[in-house]
């Protein structure tokens, strides 16, 4: 995925891997209290004092379990060269936000099955705790094993939004050499796989006449909802992946020219191509953009005219690149306007409007 480094909002951050700062949402104290509540029910037979530790322990159990799974994650993300943004523990589990600019199949694959794995190593060495501890911490090891093995065989389900789908997605792409194509399988697959947790454990059991826990129905269908709405979005998503693979960057670019600051409006007017400013650091950061209504002299500096752009969105890309850092760049800054620089020099402006008919004239062609 690739998202902005900022940090979540209403997160608390609790500690750092490899400099990835790690946060814990607002929302993972509903799923703590949630889990606390299932631990108390499952222990309470052992008495009041086993009912409260068993609960406090699965709390910082699916914490631990969580994160380490993001932290597999992130750390090979890391060793592959991705830009990892953070980890954070949510509601629904947890994320690993990193850049994917120069993701290729087998990569993503990698990033993907990192999770899972970490999970079947926790759970491996919580099931060796379990055989040599005595009770009641047997049990307590015994649920770290079961929670990580669950954790990691969930994840390894082959659809989207889950770290199979990923992985499902990563062959497929690697196969056809379509990323889309991979997204729209196993985005489908996903849900697939929702409504298959509905009809299993909620459906199936209400018509052979059993009466399923209402606190089992409400998470199934959560979980049913969360993976359902994932996988939506990876399907919609997959239109603009095509276009990231299809359509370059010279594609939607329009040529331009740096002029002095002090070059007048009717100078600036006069020349064919798109006119860039530089600031008083040089940076190709003033773009040239008179508003609706204004009519300066001619005789006006354009540097007294001129539009500031935020630094993210002057990217170094040629002609023949594709458009990710574009799109990351525009989207991280929410404006459409980009000045494209190759070895530091500025040859184009690309804008949100000219990628959108580049796209349509890509999918005219198809």
């Amino acid at each position: 995925m690739s998202t902005s480094p900022q940090a979540p909002a209403g997160a608390l951050r609790i500690g750092g891997v490899s400099g990835v700062p790690v946060y814990l949402d607002r929302t993972w104290l509903i799923l703590g209290a949630f889990i606390a509540f299932t631990g108390y029910r499952a222990g309470v037979e052992r008495g009041t004092g086993f009912a409260v530790a068993y609960a406090a322990w699965l709390v910082v159990a699916i914490l631990l379990a969580v994160l380490g799974h993001e932290v597999g994650h992130a750390v090979v993300a890391r060793g592959l060269g991705f830009r990892v943004h953070r980890i954070v523990a949510t509601l629904w589990g947890g994320h690993t936000a990193y850049d994917g600019t120069g993701a290729t199949p087998g990569r993503t694959a990698l990033v993907a099955l990192a999770g899972p794995a970490v999970n079947g190593a926790l759970a491996a060495l919580a099931a060796v705790a379990y055989v040599s501890l005595a009770e009641p911490a047997a049990t307590f090891a015994w649920s770290f094993a079961l929670l990580n093995a669950l954790l990691a065989g969930f994840n390894l389900l082959p659809g989207l939004p889950l770290d199979g789908g990923a992985a499902l997605q990563s062959l497929v792409w690697a196969v056809t050499g379509r990323r889309d194509l991979g997204l729209v399988v196993a985005g489908w697959i996903g849900r697939a796989v929702a409504a298959g947790l509905v009809v299993w454990f909620v459906l199936l059991p209400v018509v052979r006449g059993g009466r399923p826990d209402l606190i089992d129905v409400v998470v199934v269908l959560v979980m049913g909802w969360v993976l359902w709405t994932g996988a939506t979005a990876a399907i919609r998503r997959a239109p603009v992946e095509r276009i990231v693979d299809r359509v370059t960057v010279g594609d939607t670019a329009a040529r331009a020219v740096v002029l002095p600051p002090d070059t007048t409006l009717d100078e600036a007017r006069a020349h064919p191509d798109l006119v860039v400013c530089l600031d008083a650091t040089g940076r190709p950061t003033l773009f040239l953009a008179q508003s609706p209504g204004e009519d300066p002299p001619g005789s006006t500096p354009i540097a007294s005219v001129v539009r500031r752009l935020p630094d993210g969105n002057v990217v170094e890309a040629g002609p023949a690149d594709g458009l990710a850092p574009v799109l990351r760049a525009m989207g991280e800054s929410g404006v459409g306007l980009v000045v494209l620089t190759r070895g530091g020099e500025v040859w184009g402006v690309t804008s949100a409007q000219a990628v959108d008919a580049a796209a349509r004239r890509d999918r005219a062609r198809t």
